[in-house]
């Protein structure tokens, strides 16, 4: 009897120890997702503030920037890898902010620390027809009359009126689609609005994306603007490479010491004559861009990707932003 109370206390306790042993393993296996998130939450809270920080440098070089009259590539918050490549901060985290272009030639994608401005590219809600053609026929590849047609839909998109342009669209064509959508009527307030308009394809968007933008009063700075934009602009595509040329210097890379610079608008053609040699056509034709107000030399949006990283974590904070330093406001804002 003695023996039998025995082996059922032991039954007993087996019993208790793995009842007690599979309610660890249960609590285990809720607690340490829960501890996990918590952590994992705590690190993106701190890379998110360390990436906050970085926009705030970005701001900072923005401001002391010591060439108020015109913007180029050598420019502090355009390429300063002192100011902007992993700065610490705190006792285990850093700050960068980085950049990704395409270079003066369009060809590759260039990377650095700092800023680029939305300035190299063409504004969509004040493009004119002849500008917007140039996008979608030199950019996209598209032929004459379908730049054409999507260039007239662009600017049906944007005006206030009902009035379709030549081969254009307004709402009784988008009306009719299924599923049906409104023609705007208004200013682009996002790039990928482009998707909504008659004939722009991903394909076409993927490839104008990079040279198209929403931001700025309209000019392009010919400081920064690439090859590409510049013959958009009505350039020639050798007088787009001789205003690149001039701007690179004997070393033929930008952001360095010995880059031209166009200082003054209104000297642009009589700087270039200097230093390259220039048709009667192509010194014209710039000439025109100038007095339609389609070239510039100032940059007033800013764009960046901040970025916050803590030693030894795989995890890093991103905000890609566009800075609007003319008003001082954060134009754009995405986190990643």
């Amino acid at each position: 009897m003695e023996r039998r109370n025995r082996g059922s206390a032991l039954i007993v306790v087996l019993w208790a120890l793995f009842i007690l042993g599979a309610l660890a393993l249960a609590i285990n296996s809720f607690v340490w997702p829960q501890l996990d998130l918590a952590n994992r939450l705590k690190v993106r809270l701190k890379t998110h503030y360390l990436a906050r920080a970085a926009i705030k440098r970005a701001m900072l070089e923005a401001a002391i920037d010591n060439t108020e009259e015109y913007d180029a590539p050598g420019d502090s918050w355009a390429c300063n890898e002192k100011a902007f490549k992993e700065i610490p901060l705190g006792d285990d985290g850093t700050f960068s902010l980085e950049y990704k272009i395409l270079p003066a030639d369009g060809n590759g994608e260039e990377a650095g620390y700092g800023m680029t401005d939305e300035e190299r590219k063409i504004n969509i809600n004040t493009a004119p027809f002849e500008v917007l053609k140039g996008l979608f026929e030199i950019v996209a590849g598209a032929s004459p009359n379908d730049a054409e047609d999507i260039a007239h839909c662009v600017m049906d998109r944007r005006d206030e009126n009902d009035e379709p342009e030549k081969n254009g669209a307004e709402k009784d064509y988008y009306e009719y689609l299924e599923p049906p959508y409104r023609c705007k009527n208004g200013d682009f307030e996002t790039l990928e609005e482009l998707l909504l308009v008659k004939g722009v394809t991903k394909e076409i968007f993927d490839k104008v994306k990079d040279r198209a933008t929403i931001y700025g009063s309209g000019p392009v700075n010919i400081n920064t603007a690439d090859e590409a934009v510049l013959r958009c602009l009505g350039l020639s595509e050798d007088a787009a490479a001789k205003v690149v040329h001039f701007r690179q210097g004997p070393d033929r890379m930008e952001g360095t010491k010995d880059d031209g610079v166009f200082t003054d608008p209104n000297n642009i053609t009589a700087a270039l004559a200097q230093k390259e040699s220039m048709s009667g056509e192509e010194t014209s034709k710039i000439t025109h861009a100038i007095s339609q107000g389609w070239l510039g030399i100032c940059s007033e949006n800013l764009r960046g990707t901040a970025v916050g990283r803590l030693s030894g974590k795989p995890l890093a904070g991103r905000v890609t932003f566009v800075f609007n330093r003319k008003d001082n406001i954060i134009a754009y804002w995405r986190e990643e």
